[in-house]
């Protein structure tokens, strides 16, 4: 595989000519021929990141063993990350560069995101960045450092603003990394408690608590990260809202976890998430309501100069909850 050596220096004659560049160099692509080509391995949580840039490798060229680093030609693709620079026979570079970010097979160049990125007043918006002119339309994408190796492409690099992260090689986007680390939570629906709990019996219009037995997993907030070559993504789940199917056709939603029953409560209501039947569950399978709940977990998500947020749901074992009614008693 090549080797990239440095970001060779823009001549100040030629940067008048490059719009915003805020320092950045450019690099130039050196063939090591100490080295001999080969695949690169994929980052962390990409099991298959195959990536050929122009074309791939279904393009009919002949192989050039005597340039280490050279793209082979047909033979359509493998299994490893493979990301290529076709100008001037460069061949294969590696997809993630520690001084230069991940490569962008839409133009062969390395992109890193700019930190920290332009105040909003900055004069270097001013030099043409394709930033739009709007402050809030602006602030909705990022700028970054373009680098695009290669002898005589110096001057193809630069700052540019992008609304959506381009389309790197060989690597994750920070969402993909964010739904990474919600996976690693192992987020649950809710531990469903009520009273009457299972084995007693309720009564016909008098109140019915149900609550979530709070845990980590059941409740949150939960955190948890994923990380690939030059990027940690870090991602915090809380419930919104649990909306529970009671099993009698009505249903009740939740945005607190409810609160578990005491018996100094009495026959009082639950205080935030109750429900009261108006017939029995005799007629029911096992002479019981099945209550089902799906809970409603809202992830916010932050790495790479991005963040965002992330909906999912989980739904819950379901709970059995017994309702008869009451019966008068003549005395005589």
């Amino acid at each position: 595989m090549l080797s990239l050596r440095g970001r060779g220096t823009l001549l100040t004659a030629a940067a008048v000519l490059v719009p915003f560049h805020l320092g950045l160099t450019a690099g130039v692509a050196a063939v090591d021929g100490d080295k001999p080509g080969g695949g690169v391995e994929c980052p962390d949580l990409v099991p298959d990141c195959d990536l050929n840039a122009g074309g791939g490798g279904s393009q009919d060229k002949p192989d050039k063993p005597d340039k280490p680093g050279g793209k082979p030609g047909g033979g359509g693709t493998g299994g490893s990350a493979k990301c290529f620079i076709e100008w001037d026979d460069i061949g294969e570079v590696p997809c993630h560069d520690p001084e230069m970010g991940w490569f962008n097979p839409a133009g062969q160049c390395y992109w890193e995101i700019l930190e920290p990125q332009p105040a909003k007043d900055a004069a270097d918006w001013e030099w043409g960045t394709a930033a739009p002119g709007d402050d809030a339309a602006r602030a909705k994408g990022k700028v970054y450092n373009v680098t695009c190796p290669g002898a005589g492409r110096e001057l193809m690099g630069g700052s540019t603003w992008s609304l959506n992260p381009p389309g790197f090689g060989g690597g994750p986007t920070a969402e993909e990394l964010a739904q990474e680390a919600i996976k690693k939570m192992r987020l649950l629906g809710a531990d469903i408690g009520s009273a009457p709990k299972a084995g007693k019996a309720g009564l016909v219009g008098m109140p019915v608590w149900i609550w979530n037995n709070k845990t980590p997993r059941t409740w949150g907030p939960m955190t948890a990260s994923a990380s690939a070559p030059g990027i940690t993504v870090t991602a915090t789940a809380n419930v919104k809202k649990i909306a529970y199917t009671m099993g009698d056709g009505g249903s009740k939603e939740c945005t607190t976890a409810g609160t578990p029953y005491e018996k100094r409560f009495g026959g009082q209501p639950s205080p935030d998430c109750g429900y009261r039947y108006t017939k029995t569950s005799s007629s029911q399978p096992d002479k019981a309501f099945t209550v089902t709940a799906i809970t409603t977990w809202t992830v916010h998500w932050a790495g790479g100069g991005q963040e965002g947020d992330i909906t999912t749901t989980r739904v819950a074992e379901p709970a059995q909850i017994t309702i008869g009614e009451a019966q008068a008693v003549a005395k005589p």
